[in-house]
């Protein structure tokens, strides 16, 4: 009972993906694998692309056996106790990896499939969100790949500037703010080649917060809001992984009532949309309008040394190697319940 007691963990670190965040979630992985207690988790870290699953060690590679998501390792076949999803966008982010692990019944830190499908679909989480009446919500107009799209009418709907975003991805790949009517096409273009759907939103001006959120076993914990300001025109991917463009401070200098309803919006829009193990929301606070608006959910959020919440972490007294570890007994726990 004792040797079975003491028996370490064996957890899958898995990074990579299919998408313009590849190398971010290999940092992010990395940096998982790297803190997470030695003396309580075998950690291996699984690098995903395309249909390539490796477990790489001393310049051997293995390759993770799909049926059942096992590793071979000299005649020594490893099954996971748990999967740390580090995969920022496909497959991890979009609900894919997370419905496989549930059909094979391994615990992940992330949320479930639906709840991933439904937030990383930008155009059908702001439906969502907006019809909660909770917080307000960007105009945007949506778009698939095969709509013949009419410029002037969006220009008709929407006042310049605007942003033109590929409805699903993250770290604003695929991003363009449109000021001049002559270049809203190019920027369609462009976030189209990142997604086949794509949204058109009006451009919010103020300041950009962000608050994270995180249940585990039974206790919702609820960071220090965020604000970013990038030395950048908006907080693109050069900026979210360059410290030295963009400052992010924590706690963020902002009135008392707009932090406390930041915290309430996003540990309600947390419980609503079904979320689980640590989650991220974006928003921006215009001041000229009174407003706070919604811009999304981020289910698998950055995990690198420059990332926003292992800095909300640190500040709320939560060190990294612990952080990791609460997001594992959390997903072990939520398997254990729905074994009862």
């Amino acid at each position: 009972i004792l040797a079975k007691q003491m028996r370490k963990k064996k957890i899958a670190v898995i990074a990579g993906g299919d998408s313009g965040e590849f190398g971010i979630s290999m940092n992010s992985g990395k940096m998982v694998a790297s803190i997470l207690d030695n003396n309580l988790y075998d950690v291996y870290l699984i690098k995903i692309k395309g249909k390539e699953w490796n477990y790489e060690k001393e310049n051997q590679t293995f390759a993770i056996d799909k049926n059942d998501f096992s590793l071979l390792i000299n005649e020594n076949r490893i099954h996971f106790d748990c999967v740390f999803c580090a995969i920022h966008g496909s497959p991890g982010e979009n609900g894919k990896m997370p419905a496989y692990f549930e059909m094979l019944n391994i615990p992940y830190t992330s949320s479930n499939s639906l709840t991933s499908a439904i937030t990383f679909n930008k155009h059908i989480c702001n439906t969502i969100v907006s019809s909660l009446n909770i917080v307000n919500v960007a105009k945007s107009l949506h778009f698939f790949d095969y709509e013949k799209i009419d410029t002037d009418a969006i220009l008709n709907y929407l006042d310049l500037p605007l942003f033109v975003k590929p409805n699903s991805g993250g770290s604003s790949v695929g991003i363009s703010k449109v000021k001049q009517p002559d270049s809203l096409l190019t920027a369609i273009k462009m976030a189209f080649i990142e997604d086949s759907e794509i949204l058109v939103e009006e451009f919010v001006e103020g300041c950009e917060l962000t608050c994270g959120v995180m249940e585990t076993t039974g206790k919702l914990y609820v960071f220090p809001v965020c604000e970013v300001k990038s030395k950048n025109e908006y907080f693109d991917f050069e900026s979210k992984y360059d410290p030295l463009l963009a400052d992010e401070i924590i706690p963020a200098p902002i009135s008392e009532s707009l932090d406390v309803n930041i915290k309430k919006i996003s540990a309600y829009l947390y419980k609503k949309l079904n979320c689980a193990g640590v989650v991220r929301f974006d928003y921006i606070y215009s001041s000229k309008r009174r407003k706070l608006f919604f811009l999304e959910v981020n289910t698998v959020p950055g995990m690198t040394g420059e990332s926003i919440v292992p800095k909300m972490a640190m500040e709320m007294g939560i060190e990294l190697p612990n952080l990791y570890k609460m997001m594992i007994e959390d997903a072990l726990e939520r398997k254990s319940q729905l074994e009862k």
